[in-house]
């Protein structure tokens, strides 16, 4: 090198020291240095604009070293701008005031997919590039866990393990989905103190971010962390009359198949293609009060124009709400937290067995009344019995306790499971006539007597049966896409995988059931026979929702009085969850009648949909007295044979 390039060099190293540091808030930073890779799958990719989601702007405000506040909160809706805030935030950190940096996530699949995009990041934006560290690089550490760069270290890690929050001091703290994380880390603590503590060094200039949809009401970390700052609320534009007003979901109409929004003052209405006009200035409600906790909230109205649209967002309620009518809340809970950001408040009311008692109907259990027309059944293990019990199931999950039975001998004994086998193999006579047969048979595996359900189960799958074991963790679905295979003994040899084990969602079956009680008839409804022994309804409300307290906050579980028996809750949550595995809860009504129509054509008679109902109202109709003939001649063999 020429003595002329050498003093060049040394001059721009001079320079360059001597140039102070940028201090860009992070949207301004954002919008001159950011780039949205394309390998992300984003649809929107290239240079980052704050002006495509301008209300993100304030919050990221927030975040910057210029902004008093110590805690940044975000209680918003789903694939809007919570996650790309925190890339805008760890990338001006490296690139104008780098520290370290603790990035937590809720669980491990999502720690390797954030890893991911921060690399893709890293390989996209020039400032980035060439400060962090490379991967695999000898000098400095560049892996799923850990990026390097000059004055700083990101750590990226799950909120369930205590260590991962333990080891290093940090002066910026992010947590991703914080009410999709754990309650208490390894028995030490909430981990949102957990994280905060790591900032102990950092009092003067800490700052932390804390970004989810919330859950449930009373429950959600999110929620309680929004109502301890000062709770600004996302703000719309009329194009009308410039009124800056809350969007709220309830309030759009539909014109000519599409949703529009009325304002609130002059009521003129807006259309999707009205909102980038609407949200242009990214306004938010003034605080409600001073903390040193900034927090926002906003819903999935304010996704901007091209994403998903109002219209969309009221199909997805109207689908969620046609399951709600069956008692099935789950896709509603998950449209209020995930869209309108929002805490589901649970139904508080119980129901009393004596009411459920008063209401039961005339039909004799063995049974199947006219409008089910398909079958499941479920076996609940005990030290000293099998209870079986068989559903009837009819359009939108209306259903009726066909069979109740209890078979008083030891689960060790084979002739015990021979006895269940034959209860749930049987026939049973629909009121047409037709003969049916159980669909699907779920047998609960917890318990002293897991081997011989495995043993049963295993023998007799291709007859519908299958073991099961309940998972009251809050919000597991009724049942899961697949099962999970298990190792079980046969005959003494370890059989690798061997099982297909159903986990239930326990907690999200009651809740489902709890809200159907009440339902004496339609969707959902659930039916009873008279002939349903006394403490059969005890049994079924025994449950309620408790609460407990972890760390500080109030979470809610299905208890019971030690005393109180609840087989028969135990059994109808098998059953539904039976039944959803076979699909029952995705029949439309068409499809419903469809199978009821076959199963009368199958005893001769051609009754078109409308005339079962007349036949319900009309007993003396001559195809129903066919029926209710040829079902009493063939009910004295059917008793015999299940005797």
């Amino acid at each position: 090198m020429s003595l002329e390039n050498k003093y060049k060099t040394i001059l721009s190293v001079i320079i360059e020291a001597l140039t102070p540091d940028l201090s860009l808030p992070v949207d301004e930073w954002s919008d001159r240095y950011m780039v949205i890779p394309k390998s992300t799958g984003s649809n929107e990719y290239g240079s980052y604009q704050t002006s495509r989601t301008p209300h993100a702007r304030e919050i990221m405000r927030c975040l910057s070293d210029s902004h008093p506040c110590k805690r940044v909160v975000a209680k918003v809706a789903s694939q809007m701008f919570k996650t790309q805030i925190c890339l805008n935030w760890f990338a001006s950190t490296v690139h104008q005031s780098p520290s370290n940096f603790l990035w937590l996530m809720p669980t491990g699949k999502l720690h390797k997919r954030i890893a991911g995009r921060i690399d893709k990041t890293i390989a996209a934006v020039d400032v980035l590039r060439e400060r962090v560290a490379k991967p695999k690089s000898r000098d400095a550490l560049n892996n799923q866990d850990a990026k390097e760069y000059p004055g700083g270290t990101l750590f990226i890690a799950t909120a369930g393990s205590a260590a991962n929050l333990s080891e290093v001091p940090a002066r910026r703290v992010a947590i991703d989905e914080v009410d999709r994380g754990e309650d208490d880390v390894d028995g030490e603590g909430d981990p949102v103190k957990l994280a905060e503590a790591r900032q102990t060094t950092f009092e003067h200039n800490k700052k932390s971010y804390y970004y989810s949809s919330p859950t449930i009401e009373g429950e959600s970390r999110i929620d309680e962390l929004f109502k301890q700052g000062t709770q600004r609320h996302a703000l719309a534009e009329c194009i009308h009359c410039g009124n800056a007003q809350q969007l709220h979901f309830e309030s759009l109409v539909m014109v000519d198949g599409e949703a529009m929004y009325p304002c609130c003052e002059c009521g003129g209405l807006h259309a999707e293609s009205d909102k980038t006009a609407m949200f242009e200035k990214g306004l938010w409600s003034d605080p409600v009060c001073d903390s040193e906790t900034e927090s926002f909230t906003a819903s999935a109205m304010f996704l901007p124009y091209g994403w998903k649209s109002w219209t969309s967002l009221m199909k997805d309620y109207e689908d969620a709400k046609k399951l709600l009518e069956l008692g099935d809340e789950s896709e509603m809970i998950v449209f209020y937290n995930t869209r309108l950001a929002r805490c589901w408040e649970r139904v508080k009311e119980a129901t009393q067995a004596s009411a459920l008692r008063e209401r039961a109907e005339d039909y004799k259990l063995g049974t199947v009344p006219m409008k089910a027309c398909e079958l499941t059944a479920s076996i609940d293990t005990q030290g000293d019995r099998l209870e079986i019990k068989v559903v009837g199931w009819g359009a939108m999950m209306e259903c009726w306790i066909v069979d109740y039975r209890i078979v008083l001998s030891d689960p060790s004994d084979e002739k015990t499971w021979k006895q269940a086998y034959d209860i749930c193999t049987s026939e049973y006579m629909h009121e047409s006539g037709a003969v049916m047969r159980v669909q699907q048979i779920f047998v609960d595996s917890g318990g002293l007597h897991t081997q011989e359900v495995y043993n049963f189960t295993m023998k007799n799958k291709s007859d519908g049966f299958f073991p099961i074991k309940g998972s009251e963790k809050p919000g597991r679905p009724i049942i899961p896409n697949k099962p999970t295979k298990v190792d079980y003994n046969h005959n003494g040899n370890l059989v690798k995988k061997g099982v297909t084990l159903w986990y239930i969602g326990t907690d999200t079956a009651k809740d489902n059931l709890f809200t159907r009680w009440k339902r004496t008839e339609g969707p959902g409804a659930i039916h009873f026979s008279k002939d349903l022994p006394e403490d059969y309804y005890d049994q079924l409300v025994s449950e309620y929702r408790a609460n407990k307290w972890v760390n500080g906050r109030k979470k809610s579980f299905w208890d019971k009085k030690k005393q109180d028996r609840n087989e028969a809750l135990d059994l109808m949550v098998y059953n539904l969850a039976a039944a959803y595995k076979i699909g029952l809860h995705r029949l439309t009504p068409a499809q419903w009648e469809k199978r009821l129509q076959k199963l009368i054509e199958s005893v001769g008679q051609v009754v078109k949909p409308a005339v079962i109902k007349q036949q319900e109202k009309d007993p003396e109709n001559k195809a129903f007295a066919r029926g209710r003939s040829l079902m009493s001649s063939m009910r004295s063999r059917f008793r015999g044979r299940n005797r």
